[in-house]
């Protein structure tokens, strides 16, 4: 048996204030675009099973517009297939908190093939295939209403689906842990809502969104988006990569000791990319907030004309609370280096200039490493 596995596509996203010629916001229809992409590749690999693991849909309540082209492309999606299995169960983004809401998920019944589970844990079984799938929806996890994580046995093929963050992903959001899934009794199993493809050995693993779709689209800007194949007969988890819009987290400027000109000079350097109109983000650290507003704007435009979005993001020095007699002072810790330096008891062997740009050189490196890691 094979099955294609996507999750995270997250249809209605927007983002900037750039428009398609008709008027749509452009992230909007890149990430309706890369949705497509994603359903016309997997077709023509032609599984015997897709899973989407929950996400669909940004939003409870998306435009108009996004219903009508998800479930066009959709239709015709399973049409291609002749209507084989697909299974879609509800995320945390498009499921409604009350289940007497109305589910737009729910439109997609209709479609031949297409199975759904958008609040409750069920199990759905394929008989065609010798197969069952336990499909466990975000608002299962978030009710509490997790069922036991095993097969029963009775199919030659099991499958797992289940939308909600993993410790082993994210611990502080933590809603289960993969070793609870029973993941070696399950022919494989499809984790929704992480965000970045993540394998957790043979058979489990978070497919990640198909696009850039999150809150801080910087913590994944190294990760190729994409969907899994899997092959049970081959046992190895396959990602098919997806081309996106570019996502450039530029390299970080360190404006320590550097004058506004180098600065700018760095950001012009930096700002190298070939077309693709793409998201970009310059990090400026130690710079003092007084300075942004005094960066060559006709410099910043000219960058930002060849993005969709360019953003500068400015992060003042860290400053440390030195106790004196007048009370507290800040100073930043290469002041403080400084300044201790400036009036240590050396030996005569130790040059006081040296050592000084030793620990300069050593803050600076220590400050570019932390900005260099994405946070979690």
């Amino acid at each position: 048996m094979t099955l294609a596995h996507l999750s995270d596509t997250h249809l209605g996203f927007r983002a900037y204030g750039r428009t398609t010629p008709g008027g749509l916001n452009q992230r909007e229809a890149d990430v309706m675009a890369t949705f497509q992409s994603a359903l016309d590749a997997i077709a023509e690999r032609d599984p015997d099973l897709v899973i989407h693991a929950g996400d669909l849909f940004h939003v409870v309540r998306p435009g108009n517009a996004t219903i009508v082209r998800a479930f066009q492309a959709l239709t015709e999606f399973q049409s291609k297939r002749g209507g084989r299995p697909f299974v879609l169960i509800g995320g945390n983004h498009d499921t409604p908190r009350s289940s007497d809401s109305g589910n737009i998920l729910r439109l997609f019944e209709s479609i031949p093939g297409l199975r759904l589970a958008p609040h409750r844990a069920e199990t759905i079984d394929f008989s065609e295939l010798d197969l069952e799938v336990l499909a466990v929806p975000s608002h299962a996890l978030l009710r509490n209403q997790q069922p036991e994580y095993s097969p029963s046995g009775t199919r030659k093929h099991s499958v797992l689906t289940l939308h909600g963050m993993a410790r082993q992903a994210l611990p502080r959001h933590a809603q289960f842990d993969v070793e609870q899934t029973c993941h070696d009794d399950w022919t494989y199993v499809a984790l929704g809502d992480y965000h970045s493809y993540q394998p957790y050995g043979r058979n489990v693993c978070y497919s990640g969104s198909t696009d850039f779709a999150s809150t801080n689209i910087w913590d994944e800007a190294r990760v190729p988006k994409g969907w899994v194949w899997f092959d049970t007969e081959v046992g190895r988890l396959e990602q098919v990569g997806l081309a996106t819009r570019p996502v450039l987290d530029l390299p970080t400027i360190d404006a320590q000791g550097h004058d506004l000109g180098q600065v700018e000079s760095q950001m012009r350097s930096n700002a190298q990319w070939e077309d693709g109109f793409p998201i970009v983000r310059q990090r400026i650290v130690n710079f003092p907030p007084g300075l942004r507003g005094k960066l060559d704007h006709q410099l910043i435009r000219e960058i930002a004309a060849r993005a969709l979005n360019y953003q500068i993001q400015a992060v003042a020095p860290q400053p440390v609370a030195i106790g004196n007699r007048d009370g507290i002072v800040t100073r930043t810790l290469e002041q403080s280096w400084s300044e201790h330096i400036d009036k240590a008891t050396l030996t005569k062997s130790v040059s006081r200039g040296a050592l000084k740009e030793l620990g300069l050189a050593l803050l600076k490196e220590v400050r570019e490493r932390e900005a260099a890691t994405p946070s979690a």
